[in-house]
């Protein structure tokens, strides 16, 4: 029986990951289905036939925000692990209760749908689905995160989703004992030949030393993040160099999804790392509870607050959300800092900033803001770097081919000739293009 694979996005650029796995007669499963957060085409291009079966690697809208839209038009079973579940369904109606009227896609009921449809899975314990063997393993991304393994026919694929091999505050690296793979679908981010991750110690260090020496000074720290990952390892950092005394005690104000997307993780802590586990356990509280941690119920009261003070908010990329509203008043003075701690998609207002631009142009209402205030980059990163990415490629077994999905192109060509000097088969698939395997 035939098998094949039709990226209908996350094909040469960053964002709507989704894969269109065809089971000759047994059917059709997508592997992911994510919406696009910068410029460009939103939506990943519509499935070539009848949807059996979508299954998520993890909860984040560049490989989730699509699946309400799958599910409700192929009436599909959703497959993932718990708290991507919960996960997920918070970003979907974030992303709904952000976006105008007149341009969603799915409804709230879409979203509520989805809680019918869903299939939990756990980690290593395999399932039949379209006569195939189905594994999630650990990915070590963000909470819940999973690689998929799909074994039909004799065939052998595995798609990584997003991945990371290192430790981090709060979940291990990616699992590397895994089964044999003809065919390797795998993210490459960073897979660029200047894409190297500094250690986290290094990372976190010069993060908060910079921030000592803005409060010290009297300014401000705003600090955008990712609702689900990044802000729980910012938090984590802050909190603990808070606690050892080599961060003033300022208060952390929260603001956005954050504090729902921290409940969650203190809900799922048996997913977590082994010693956040531990320590949830023994102060039976969450994490993120903390004296100086504050929830931001109104933002006009922050503002005027004069004195030091870090804000942690989404949108990690400032496409939306209340960063939004603090770029216009910690953004616009010099003494303050805007420090960015996760990849910044081409065509958002983040990376604009990363690239040097000042004169920015808020999204939604075109408000025109010139930014004052230092800008500085923390590689909070939870993708592996091409190192890494080496690594993991190198510890497959059989290994036949590798697809590169999810980079911009010139990082995917460094990758690319990489792992064809190591003697593997290694292509770059473009955008609707079937492959036969």
């Amino acid at each position: 029986m035939s098998i094949a694979l039709r990226f209908l996005g996350g094909a040469r650029e960053v964002g709507r990951s989704c894969i269109e796995l065809e089971l000759g007669e047994s059917g059709r499963i997508l592997l992911d289905s994510g919406i696009n957060l910068g410029s460009g085409d939103r939506n990943p291009i519509e499935p070539y036939g009848k949807v059996d079966a979508l299954l998520l690697t993890h909860a984040h809208l560049d490989h989730s925000g699509y699946s309400p839209e799958i599910v409700k038009s192929h009436d599909c079973p959703l497959f993932s692990l718990p708290p991507t579940r919960d996960l997920s369904e918070l970003l979907l109606l974030d992303l709904l209760s952000l976006t105008p009227k007149e341009e969603r896609t799915f409804t709230h009921e879409d979203v509520m749908y989805l809680r019918k449809k869903e299939k939990l899975v756990s980690y290593g314990i395999p399932f039949t689905l379209r006569n195939a063997e189905i594994i999630f393993f650990d990915a070590g991304h963000v909470l819940g995160s999973a690689m998929i393994y799909i074994k039909f026919n004799g065939k052998r694929i595995l798609y990584t989703g997003d991945i990371n091999l290192t430790n981090t505050r709060t979940v291990r690296g990616a699992q590397l004992d895994l089964p044999a793979v003809d065919y390797l679908i795998i993210e490459s981010t960073y897979g660029g030949n200047s894409d190297v991750h500094p250690s986290r110690k290094k990372v976190e260090r010069k993060f908060v030393m910079d921030i000592e020496k803005v409060i010290e000074s009297g300014g401000k720290v705003l600090v955008p993040v990712f609702a689900l990952g990044r802000a729980q390892e910012v938090l984590l950092t802050l909190i603990d160099h808070m606690d050892s005394g080599v961060l003033q005690k300022v208060p952390i104000f929260v603001d956005g999804m954050i504090k729902e997307v921290n409940k969650i993780y203190t809900i799922h802590w048996f997913w977590l790392r082994p010693e956040l586990r531990n320590k949830i356990r023994a102060l039976r509280k969450s994490p993120f509870d903390h004296p100086y941690v504050d929830e931001v119920r109104d933002r006009r009261e922050i503002v005027d607050i004069n004195e030091p003070y870090i804000v942690v908010t989404t949108s990690g990329m400032l496409q939306g959300g209340p960063v939004l509203d603090y770029l216009k008043y910690i953004g616009t003075d010099r003494r303050n800092l805007i420090y960015l701690t996760g990849y910044q998609v081409k065509g958002t207002l983040g990376r604009e900033l990363l690239d040097g631009k000042r004169d920015i142009t808020l999204p939604r209402t075109g408000e025109t803001v010139h930014i004052e205030a230092d800008v500085k980059f923390a590689d909070f990163s939870a993708h592996a770097d091409q190192v890494n990415l080496l690594r993991f490629i190198s510890s497959i077994k059989d290994l036949k081919e590798v697809f590169l999905v999810h980079g911009e192109e010139e990082k995917m060509i460094d990758l690319e000739k990489k792992i064809d000097e190591r003697g593997l088969t290694v292509y770059r698939p473009s955008l609707g293009e079937l492959v036969r395997l």
